[in-house]
């Protein structure tokens, strides 16, 4: 057995309030590749929370059997100053309040700071564990201001120091998708597939936003642009969003979880449960440009009745959803909300009680939205 357990004690938010992030460590450092996986950073995300439970399991029966053969951090729930947010009952763990911030946006970018070393360095062919260490050692530099800083910092902090880095979220209602690198199109349409994920986005390394999984492809994207590492021996992180938020059940769980042990075997960290796992049929998977995503946004107040769900194709002009007026001047009038683009629904609204300008659905197309702009191609809320 080599479990080791992790207490990472942060800042108090407040006197006589401790909060402290936990970590699961299985195998050791060693030449085999390692992975780091968390969930709930957005603390009203709760299927990644059960899929890592059911992750935990397997990987301390595959621990026991020696089956891993690097190292494996998994963090189970990855934002505890959002999860002990709650409003009314409910909790509302996406935005910091004391700020109002995204947890999932400005973490600590290394893209900047790799490339001045690469300017200055007069050797930079090095081994992916050296560069590793630099990229630990440049996060180490950052000094956090206030507690969701510091949560942001440690988090990082440990997600560096591993090859993989896989970051579990989930939209309101949706179809299972990932978001990775442009750079990393195959492992991400791999990663994808081997989750029954039947769309991947891909980010263009000027996305923007300061997403946790870009404190990990701004390093080693750097790099891997520079012509130093291929995409194989690179760095690899990605979101995958699991659904919708209802879709919390051990089945599902259950499944995720051995998905996820079928990845990070086909990246050499562990070997899988059982040979039966392997025959899986892999999810056809279809590659859409983060550009190309549409947020569409309700055009009035009133109940949205949509007329497409997540997964369904869509044509532009095409009526995917209506908003009934409530106060109108006459009875159940209604107002169209039309698709933006040829592709497919991924997320539409749980909540069915709309307000001017919220999202209605995210839509996928091939092509670049006219009002998606380089740099600004991950949206605040």
């Amino acid at each position: 057995m080599t479990y080791r357990r992790l207490d990472i004690r942060l800042p108090a938010p407040a006197p006589g309030v401790q909060l402290t992030l936990l970590a699961h460590q299985f195998g050791n450092r060693s030449n085999a590749r390692s992975a780091y996986l968390h969930a709930g950073l957005h603390a009203d995300e709760h299927p990644g929370l059960l899929v890592l439970q059911h992750l935990l399991e397997k990987l301390r029966q595959l621990d026991a059997a020696g089956a891993i053969d690097g190292l494996v951090t998994v963090v189970p729930y990855a934002n505890p100053m959002g999860m002990s947010q709650r409003l009314f009952g409910a909790v509302a763990g996406r935005f910091d309040f004391e700020n109002g911030e995204n947890f999932n946006r400005n973490f600590p970018l290394l893209d900047q700071q790799v490339a001045a070393y690469l300017a200055e360095a007069p050797d930079r062919a090095m081994l992916p564990e050296q560069w590793r260490i630099l990229f630990a050692g440049m996060l180490g530099q950052a000094a956090a201001t206030s507690p969701s800083q510091a949560l942001k910092h440690e988090l990082a902090k440990l997600a560096i120091a591993h090859d993989i880095v896989l970051d579990l979220h989930c939209d309101t209602d949706c179809i299972a998708h990932v978001y990775a690198s442009e750079l990393q199109a195959e492992r991400a349409t791999r990663l994808a597939g081997l989750m029954g994920s039947p769309v991947a986005m891909l980010e263009p390394r000027e996305a923007g936003g300061g997403a946790f999984d870009q404190v990990h492809s701004s390093a080693w994207g750097t790099v891997q642009a520079a012509g130093l590492l291929s995409e194989r021996d690179s760095g690899f992180s990605a979101t995958i969003e699991l659904r919708g938020q209802t879709d919390v059940t051990d089945e599902l769980a259950a499944a995720d979880a051995s998905n996820l042990l079928r990845f990070l075997e086909s990246e050499g960290v562990l070997t899988a449960e059982s040979p039966a796992t392997l025959k899986m049929t892999n999810q056809s998977v279809e590659v859409f440009p983060l550009d190309g995503a549409s947020h569409v946004s309700c055009p009035c107040a009133g109940v949205i009745v949509y007329r497409k769900a997540p997964g369904d194709q869509v044509s532009v002009g095409e009526v995917i959803a209506e908003v009934v007026l409530l106060d109108g001047n006459g009875f159940n009038q209604r107002v169209p909300i039309l698709s933006t683009v040829n592709g497919l629904m991924i997320v539409r609204q749980l909540k069915k009680l709309v307000r001017p300008g919220e999202r209605a659905a995210l839509l996928a197309g091939k092509r670049s939205v006219r009002d998606r702009h380089a740099g600004s191609l991950l949206l605040d809320f």
